[in-house]
């Protein structure tokens, strides 16, 4: 049996089969995990799939991605996931997925809000940028990381509520960025990693001062574009503001079928009643990294 490895990720101890440099390891004092990872067979196909796309089929307290000619995974109760990987699959490849849309499957299934976003830590609290692909959420908490806020986690960010605080829990120390944007800030070739042969995107390890303990959050920003000159900054305001979060859920579509979608309305509302969150949108060309972050830094009334 492969040797077994603790790794800390979005406040829970796992512990896996399959080696995942991309983590942090979980200290040794803990003799249980809030989730195993495995590898081993898993099924084709869910029996009783509530709901189903191209790549996956989800029901109550089951998820099965099948990602061709790399792995099949299957997630179930929040606390366990298989992966199968693919006769001459690579492990880059399988760990991508694996920690994107599988651990935000198992997230849903722990009812937590996921977050299409990055999150950055500053001397307020956690700053979370939401938005679309391609709106700048990497790229804009890299411009962060370079003045010295630490990264919280990139693509999806869990946040939880406890004793009545907001809280976002750090994923892992890496940003992903294209290559415009590296060159935009002045990141060398050497200083990133590669995802998956074919694709631009390229990893960027963020390892300083990272920490593993949830932070409160204080501040939500939807990142997006348009055709002016200036950045614009909208403070959102009732119903907007849960309308924003609902649309920002990363896989919002697998809800349904997890059956988690009463919780998950539950938890938006409590997040939206308690954030401050605001529109922050940009002319398309050229990104203005610096400004934005200003911008957000003066709405905090923050200097670095």
């Amino acid at each position: 049996m492969p040797e077994l490895i603790d790794y800390t990720i979005s406040g829970l101890r796992l512990r896996s089969q399959i080696e995942l440099p991309e983590l942090v390891s979980a200290p040794e004092t803990a003799k249980q995990a809030d989730v195993n990872l495995i590898c081993a067979e898993t099924p084709r196909a869910l029996e009783n799939p509530i709901n189903s796309g191209v790549l996956y089929q989800a029901a109550p307290s089951q998820f099965l991605l099948q990602m061709p000619k790399i792995a099949r995974y299957l997630v179930r109760n929040g606390n366990e996931i298989i992966v199968e990987p693919e006769p001459g699959s690579l492990a880059e490849e399988v760990r991508l997925f694996l920690l994107g849309t599988v651990w935000a499957a198992l997230l849903h299934q722990r009812e937590l809000l996921v977050l299409h976003a990055s999150a950055i830590s500053t001397p307020k609290g956690a700053v979370i940028l939401m938005g679309r692909s391609s709106s700048g959420k990497s790229s804009l908490a890299a411009a962060f990381y370079r003045h010295g806020c630490p990264v919280l986690a990139d693509d999806t960010v869990a946040i939880d509520i406890i004793d009545g605080q907001c809280l976002a829990y750090p994923a892992f120390p890496q940003l992903r960025l294209w290559p415009d944007m590296l060159q935009a800030l002045e990141i060398k070739p050497e200083e990133v990693l590669a995802l998956r042969p074919k694709l631009a995107k390229r990893a960027l390890p963020t390892p300083d001062e990272f920490k593993c303990e949830p932070q409160p959050v204080c501040a939500i920003y939807l990142l997006g574009t348009h055709i002016e000159k200036e950045i614009k900054l909208e403070k959102f305001k009732g119903m907007v503001r849960f309308s924003t979060l609902l649309n920002n859920t990363f896989r919002e579509k697998f809800l349904g079928g997890l059956g988690v979608r009463p919780a998950h309305f539950q938890k938006v509302s409590k997040v939206a009643q308690k954030i401050p969150t605001a529109s922050l949108i940009r002319p398309e060309q050229p990104p203005q990294l610096e400004m934005l972050a200003d911008t957000i830094l003066a709405d905090l009334e923050l200097r670095l």
